[in-house]
């Protein structure tokens, strides 16, 4: 049995996002407004995208990692543009990306004092390695 991950866009332009075993009755169920307040009250929907796996749990693991995603990240997903998907999985604040020329991302580690209670001091990968 063949378990379908569903994505739909909403009459106000948002994304939902789905898993099923029957995407033909689970669309019906939407489109009549039942199974789900939030898309209950964004009719009329669209399917955007659909894709198979083969067991429940590969379906609600990637539905659930997608959920988590910017909408520009899902939208680089449906069109299949995994270049995107790449340059938006750098992270949305600075310290997140890589610098440019860099062979490893900028992460701030916090230290506290030998006592607990000093000032946090901020240092980057390369300063660390130094």
């Amino acid at each position: 049995m063949d378990f379908t991950l569903y994505i739909l866009q909403c009459t106000d332009g948002s994304l939902y996002i789905g898993h099923t075993d029957d995407l033909d009755c689970r669309m019906e169920q939407h489109g009549h407004g039942l199974g789900c307040r939030y898309t209950a009250a964004r009719r009329p929907l669209k399917l955007i995208h659909a894709e198979a796996f083969e067991t429940r749990y590969e379906a609600l693991t990637m539905e659930r990692k997608l959920k988590g995603w910017s909408r520009a990240k899902k939208l680089a997903y449906i069109a299949g543009d995994w270049s995107a998907i790449g340059a938006l999985a750098k992270g949305k604040h600075k310290h997140q990306r890589v610098r440019e020329g860099a062979s490893t991302p900028l992460v701030a580690r916090a230290t506290l004092g030998a006592n607990g209670k000093g000032p946090i001091t901020r240092q980057t990968n390369q300063e660390s390695d130094a």
